[in-house]
Parts: structure tokens; C-alpha cells; sequence
């Protein structure tokens, strides 16, 4: 069992597409279930205390902000090759930032709304980007590829291969399924946990 959790980790640090079996993409998959409810519950106590109320955030009905599983996932993926933590920070930075353009335009042409907006923060590109988000995902990505996946990694494969399918299968049809029932929600106009961030 050992031998196969090392080889799980090996491949997912490696990248080699050839060697990334269900099971690591699994171990992925809830890597990225994971890191999503942490951003959610940072989103949710973060916006909390600047508005100073209790504040609900991300699209979806449940306790998740997609976004950053998938950036983190991506980072890993594209990034966890690199050995210098300098070089981490800075390409994590550029990838973070451009996957939250990237949503956020989606958003909001598809919804005419805003889930964030940096709109005040120095140097921000329509409210969208600004430098102070991109250091920070810049360090959370160093810290991604260094400390959290990793630690994921084997903790999800200490699971074993059953457990680990069965468990991101739920994870792939719950966040379909919220998603589903999310985008009629805003489709209908709720648009009841919307928050603008501020300075």
C-alpha cells in the first residue's frame, strides 16, 4: 500500500500524464473539494468582518468558492515542477490572476453581476485584478505547491484507490449539481449574497 500512495505522489508531482491514473485524478479532485470549502470559510469570515455583519459568499448555494480549488489545482499541475519558490510566487501570481479575470468576466457577462470588485484597491484593472490580490495569490501558490498539496496528497492516498474514487465521484456530481441549481438561481435574478469588496 505504501509503495502505491508513493507512486500516486510521484506522479502527481511529476505531471507525467501517462502515469496520472483515475486514483491520482481523484486525489485531485478532492484536493480541490478541500481547498475549495477553506477559500469559502476565509471568503465568508474575511467579508464578514469588513461588512461587519454575517456575510454568505460564493456563487454556488453550498460552503464552496470553486475558484480556488481550481486555481490551486492549476497551479500544482502547471507549477509543481519548479523548485525555486521565487519562481512559484511570480508564475503563480500571473496564473491565479488570469483564471480570476477570466471568471469574473464570465461572471459577469453572463450574469451582469459581480462576485468581487477591487474598484478603489491601487492599480486594479476594472475592478477585476489589482497587484495586492496577485502577491497574495502569488504566496498562496508557493504555499500550494510546498506545503498544502503535498500534505493533501497523502493524506487523500492514504484513502486507498475505492474510497478515494467514490468519495470525488460524489464531490464531481454535488458541485454539478449546485452548480446547475446555482446558475438558475442567478438566472432568476438572486442575487442575495452578492458583496462588494472594499478596501
Amino acid at each position: 500500500m505504501l509503495e502505491r500512495i508513493v507512486a500516486v505522489i510521484a506522479a502527481l508531482a511529476t505531471m507525467n500524464a501517462s502515469d496520472l491514473t483515475p486514483w491520482g485524478i481523484s486525489i485531485l479532485m478532492l484536493s480541490m473539494t478541500t481547498i475549495s470549502v477553506g477559500g469559502w470559510v476565509w471568503e465568508t469570515v474575511y467579508c464578514s468582518i469588513v461588512e461587519r455583519r454575517p456575510v454568505r459568499r460564493g456563487f454556488l448555494f453550498g460552503p464552496a468558492c470553486p475558484i480556488y480549488g481550481t486555481g490551486a489545482v492549476a497551479v500544482y499541475v502547471l507549477l509543481g515542477h519548479l523548485e525555486s519558490p521565487l519562481a512559484v510566487f511570480v508564475a503563480g501570481s500571473i496564473l491565479a490572476t488570469a483564471i480570476e479575470y477570466a471568471t469574473g468576466r464570465v461572471l459577469e457577462e453572463r450574469f451582469g453581476r459581480r462576485w468581487w470588485d477591487y474598484t478603489g484597491w491601487p492599480l486594479n484593472y476594472r475592478g477585476l485584478v489589482c497587484p495586492i490580490a496577485s502577491a497574495v495569490f502569488g504566496v498562496f501558490s508557493v504555499l500550494v505547491v510546498f506545503v498544502i498539496e503535498p500534505q493533501l496528497i497523502a493524506f487523500f492516498s492514504s484513502w486507498g484507490e475505492a474510497a478515494c474514487e467514490a468519495a470525488a465521484t460524489a464531490c464531481v456530481l454535488t458541485f454539478a449539481a449546485d452548480t446547475a441549481l446555482s446558475v438558475m438561481a442567478q438566472d432568476k435574478g438572486a442575487s442575495r449574497w452578492r458583496i462588494t469588496l472594499r478596501r
